[in-house]
């Protein structure tokens, strides 16, 4: 009887001491899946979320501080609270939730519903070992979306002793996308099962339906009477629903292409079609900027432009008084009005030889002035120094006046327009220019928005609504 005794309570304690052995390995295997998670996704701390802190988590955390690895550990009704403050305040972090119960998963799900962007940090859901495995039918075949992930968002999830991470992403709102990523084991640690990028992994929409929202006559996207969807952008988005297995629903096009209106402290156009959620995707030359990046995603650049301001071209017909001074520089002037001053003094010490007078300097001037205007002398003098003299300014004059007869009709033949301003602070100074621009255009918003005083400054020339 004794020996029976003995013997059941030596069962006992080695049952008990291996249950703490077997629930140690857990705890360990755990936290090398952790950290080889966070160095996966090279986020900046960990955080531990859960509906109550627990040893577990202090444990965890002492051995991530010995590793120089921030820790933080959170509830989830402090996760919703703090959860903007983490954004401002963190880089990437890696969120670490553990689910064994019903209740941790419905608080958890009710967490993510008030979580805006899940793509902003990595998650880890690890689904607990408890008996029965209540989440097993959740965590195998996830049904709608529970967690409320985007199509960004990165989560991986641990499925019991399953050795394959799952990735998890939202295809819709009502949909979830699986991914095999990766295989996990304490020994080998984490083994991808794939070399493909975010973008690859996630191709297949699984025939889901997307509303297609799209500005009226777009110049690069149009839609027949037929439905037949042409331009440029139609045809790449026929290819990508081809390629992404995913079907379209065109909505009627609208006017606008987004803005933000004060007054009604709402997006307008496609852009406030895409933030209500009105619609899924926008086919159209939309400009990046930065108010609308905050609160719609786009592709990449396809072209890259500029923006310009435009005036009707000025008159090029009309000539004005000081158009006749324009077939010589100013400099050829000058040399012109030199010569005739130094030949009429030049004249005037020729023939007065010893008596030099204001009045000869004079008649002199006039002179050599009416030669200049292709008029002929009164008298021509009988010296033959001053014939000389006379001659050679006669050729002068006969030279110069046929350079610009030839000058000034080239000048009224080949017109050039000449703009009257050629910056952005001679149009504001002009003032006769009234600015027209696009209603909700990215042009308007650029100007709106500019902290540039020169930009802010073209808004006062902003034509008014009722002179249109």
């Amino acid at each position: 009887m004794k020996y029976t005794t003995a013997r059941s309570i030596t069962t006992l304690l080695f049952a008990l001491a291996t249950e703490v052995l077997a629930e140690r390995v857990d705890i360990n295997n755990y936290f090398r899946l952790i950290s080889d998670v966070h160095k996966y996704y090279h986020t900046s701390c960990v955080i531990f979320a859960d509906l109550d802190t627990t040893t577990l988590m202090h444990t965890w955390s002492r051995e991530f501080s010995r590793r120089r690895v921030m820790t933080m550990t959170v509830t989830f009704a402090d996760l919703v609270s703090g959860y903007n403050k983490y954004r401002d305040t963190i880089v990437r972090p890696l969120f670490v939730v553990l689910l064994d119960t019903s209740e941790a998963m419905s608080e958890f799900a009710k967490a993510t519903r008030n979580i805006k962007p899940m793509s902003f940090p990595a998650w880890l859901v690890v689904f607990l070992q408890r008996p029965g495995n209540p989440l097993e039918k959740y965590c195998r075949h996830p049904a709608g979306n529970v967690f409320n992930v985007d199509f960004s968002t990165l989560m991986l999830v641990k499925c019991y002793d399953q050795p394959i991470l799952m990735e998890w992403y939202g295809v819709h709102d009502n949909h979830t996308g699986t991914f095999k990523l990766a295989t996990w084991s304490p020994s080998k640690g984490l083994l991808l099962r794939t070399r493909k990028s975010l973008v690859a992994r996630r191709c297949d929409m699984f025939g889901e339906k997307f509303r297609v929202a799209s500005v009226r006559e777009s110049p690069f996207f149009s839609v027949e009477n037929g439905g037949t969807i042409g331009g440029f952008l139609g045809l790449l988005l026929i290819e990508l629903s081809r390629a992404m297995n995913f079907t379209m629903e065109i909505l009627d096009p609208v006017d606008a292409y987004g803005s933000w209106n004060q007054q009604r402290n709402m997006w307008t156009g496609v852009i406030g079609q895409l933030v209500v959620g009105k619609a899924d995707i926008g086919v159209s030359e939309f400009t990046l900027m930065p108010g609308r990046m905050d609160v719609v995603d786009f592709t990449l650049p396809l072209i890259h432009s500029r923006s310009r301001l435009y005036f009707k071209q000025p008159d090029s017909t009309d000539v004005h008084w000081s158009g006749y001074f324009q077939a010589f520089s100013s400099g050829i002037w000058i040399m012109i009005v030199t010569i005739i001053i130094t030949a009429s003094i030049l004249l005037t010490v020729m023939k007065a030889k010893k008596c030099f007078s204001a009045s000869l300097l004079f008649e002199n001037y006039m002179r050599v002035w009416g030669i200049f205007c292709q008029q002929s002398l009164s008298e021509f003098p009988n010296e033959l120094s001053m014939r000389l003299a006379f001659f050679s300014i006669y050729v002068s004059a006969f030279i110069i006046s046929s350079a610009y007869s030839a000058s000034l009709i080239s000048y009224l033949t080949l017109t050039t327009v000449s703009l009257p301003f050629s910056t952005l602070e001679d149009y504001i100074k002009d003032g006769s220019y009234k600015l027209i621009i696009t209603k909700d255009s990215v042009d308007y918003d650029v100007i709106k928005v500019s902290r540039i005083l020169q930009i802010q400054k073209i808004l006062n020339l902003k034509k008014t609504r009722n002179r249109f």
